[in-house]
């Protein structure tokens, strides 16, 4: 009769329990930033930090916390994210938190990085839910928590939005509480009050007067400029978009429109223009004695705005967006180069010109209506679009193809001279000798408190100067090990380079076309001489041309030279500069 032995698998050690050393931190957040919360936070890094002196083998690699900030996306966790970077660059073996609500209340985003972190060798403990990722049968328990903390943060959601919906009601002021014109000030019973800024009212009024006289936008900046009129509220200066953002605003006029935009997913934050999604709330005469604009100026103007709108065909044509939309820069001045089109001989002729050649012309001094001088415009010549489209593909057919292996090894020798050591390395080892031995006595301090053998007055008068000292060890480390960590960085990035500039090669000459420029061009520079500078996301170095171009039409055609960095400097130098003549 056959035998059956029953062989038992090896029990296996955690990290979390075995005397092996090991990497650790720990990561705080609480989601509001009010003094009760602040408090929260600090009693969970004291927690930690007697957590971290109870394990003689550990090395404390630092706490990472974030105030004030939504658990259920990543954007602006800025310290969670430095974790992340740390973990993924094997600088972390082990993460504490104290429950799952703290570390995401995003199911996907949760999974996601446990996942990934698992696959690289590091675990997360949660230790108030009692789940350690290093176990196999984590992931039940995981999912059934963060899935309960996710609905409670959309419950949450749901009603803070529907209590902002009653308070906006009753004329509750949302959103920004700066703008053109006004000051939002509370009184002393806490109520919101638009207070008008006299010397800005003024401006605004004759914003309105002027566009119901029947001058555009464009001219009204321009003149706004020409009386010297200038504001810190808009960077830019008076473009077309503020005027119309100004001539749209019902504030002026004492009303109030709120629930301008909305949050699809509350888990995502992300905001989107309410066109209907979700409700808005106009008050009439909310705020009639701080009314700028009269009501039947305001009327007039909006007539006028509703009649010069542009038509749904229209607005679909504008808003299909070029390959080079938002990627072109003035070479002189620093403006966006925008889209210029028109007919020739029924020819659509598409061309980038610089915005602030448009907007005022060439470079030149005017004298302003208070008598003082300003220098507006720029000499910047406009590019055929068809130029730069054939710029991207001559890059990569005549200099990236045949010059792969240059550009590859170059790229690799730059990640071998980031890969040698530093010289910091004796300092680093003297630090970490130094955390040890403090560490070493933090440890024995309290061991003895916790067995009752220090008495806790002598534990809580030593251990507060014991982690000061430790964390300014601590302090003094990460400040040298960054340096190595911004080595490791660059060495990722290098790294992602290759993989991206491998992937271009392998493409074929079908696949060249606009969607494939959109996605590798980061930005084009424009200068005189018809000189360009790319910068693509599948090399770390910018590629400096030149163009020349002959014919018309179907025979319009363009050629480039290739420049070294110093061949492009010395022609720049030679360039047309925005310059007046004295």
């Amino acid at each position: 009769m056959a035998q059956i032995q029953i062989i038992e698998p090896n029990k296996t050690t955690l990290k979390t329990d075995d005397n092996k050393p090991h990497r650790v931190c720990a990561y705080c957040r609480v989601s509001t930033d009010d003094t009760d919360q602040k408090n929260s936070l600090e009693t969970q890094k004291q927690f930690f930090a007697r957590y971290f002196n109870l394990h003689s083998n550990w090395t404390n690699i630092g706490i990472f916390a974030d105030e004030g900030l939504s658990g259920t996306s990543l954007e602006k966790r800025d310290d969670f994210n430095r974790m992340l970077f740390e973990a993924r660059h094997g600088n972390i073996d082990i993460i504490l938190t104290k429950e799952v609500s703290r570390f995401s209340r995003n199911v996907q985003h949760l999974l996601n990085i446990v996942e990934e972190l698992r696959n690289k060798g590091v675990y997360i403990w949660f230790l108030s839910d009692d789940i350690n990722t290093e176990k196999n049968d984590y992931r039940e328990k995981l999912t059934q928590i963060a899935t309960n903390a996710e609905q409670e943060s959309l419950r949450t959601s749901r009603r803070v939005r529907w209590g902002q919906q009653q308070q906006m009601q009753l004329g509750v002021i949302f959103g920004r509480k700066e703008m053109y014109g006004y000051n939002i000030v509370k009184d002393d019973n806490g109520i919101q009050h638009f207070e008008i800024i006299p010397e800005e009212a003024e401006v605004i009024k004759k914003i309105f007067e002027w566009f119901a006289s029947g001058e555009g936008t464009h001219r009204i900046g321009r003149r706004l400029e020409q009386q010297g009129i200038t504001t810190k509220r808009y960077k830019n200066g008076w473009s077309n978009t503020v005027i119309l953002r100004i001539l749209r605003n019902e504030k002026y006029v004492g009303d109030l429109a709120q629930g301008k935009t909305y949050t699809p997913d509350p888990l995502t934050h992300k905001k989107k223009y309410n066109t209907g999604q979700s409700y808005r709330f106009y008050i009439t005469d909310h705020h009639p004695e701080s009314a700028i604009i009269d009501r039947d100026l305001w009327n007039k103007v909006q007539t006028i705005l509703e009649e010069k709108a542009p038509s749904e065909e229209i607005k679909a044509k504008h808003s299909n967006r070029y390959w080079t939309s938002g990627k072109v820069y003035c070479g002189l001045c620093g403006q966006r180069y925008v889209s210029y089109v028109k007919k020739q001989k029924n020819v659509p002729y598409r061309a980038w010109v610089c915005f602030e050649n448009h907007q005022r012309g060439n470079y030149k001094q005017i004298t302003l209506d208070t008598g003082e001088t300003a220098l507006v415009g720029c000499n910047a010549l406009r590019v055929n679009d068809r130029v730069l489209k054939t710029a991207v593909h001559d890059i990569i057919t005549a200099y990236i193809i045949p010059y792969r292996e240059t550009l590859l090894n170059e790229m690799k020798k730059e990640i071998a001279e980031l890969s040698k050591p530093k010289d910091n390395t004796k300092q680093i080892n003297k630090l970490q000798t130094a955390l040890e031995k403090k560490q070493g006595e933090i440890s024995k301090l309290t061991l003895g408190w916790s067995g009752g053998s220090v008495p806790d007055i002598a534990y809580y008068s030593s251990i507060g100067t014991l982690n000061k000292q430790y964390e300014d060890l601590q302090a003094q480390l990460r400040k040298l090990q960054e340096q190595g960590n911004s080595a490791s960085a660059e060495i990722q990035i290098y790294t992602e380079y290759i993989e991206q500039l491998e992937s271009v090669l392998s493409l074929s000459e079908n696949d060249l076309n606009e969607a494939f420029y959109e996605r590798v061009t980061k930005q084009i520079f424009v200068y005189p001489l018809n000189l360009l500078e790319f910068r693509l996301s599948f090399i770390p170095m910018p590629i400096y041309m030149q163009y020349k171009t002959s014919g018309r039409g179907n025979d319009y055609a363009a050629e480039f030279t290739i420049l070294t960095k110093e061949q492009f400097a010395e022609l720049l130098e030679k360039a047309p500069k925005n310059e007046v003549a004295l």
